[in-house]
């Protein structure tokens, strides 16, 4: 009996050790579009990985201002908080280069 018990102790806190993976919108955009495991990322490398891929941040945009306001306090520190900072980093930053025009000033 008592081994039963410290077996179903030893499982239960294992298993109250495990982290649970957001599935949000946002998170499943970012990894279906290649982005990878947020919880494993930078924040730079996620910034790195939104501003080459403009398409993901227009998509994303809406959905994180929707959500960041009304997020709770510990909220940026989530996949979804995390790849929503980054987005709005790479959206300031990531802005596609400007060409000239040739005319003179």
């Amino acid at each position: 009996m008592k081994v039963i018990s410290v077996c179903g102790i030893g499982i239960f806190l294992m298993l109250a050790g495990c982290k649970t993976v957001e599935k949000s919108q946002i998170v499943t955009a970012f990894q279906n579009a290649g982005g990878g495991d947020v919880s494993q990322a930078t924040p730079a490398g996620i910034t790195s990985f939104l501003a080459q891929h403009e398409d993901l941040r227009k998509q994303l945009t809406p959905l994180c201002n929707e959500h960041r306001a009304k997020a709770p306090a510990n909220w940026s520190t989530s996949d979804e908080g995390k790849i929503c900072t980054a987005n709005a980093q790479a959206n300031f930053f990531g802005k596609p280069q400007l060409k000239s025009d040739g005319v003179k000033f």
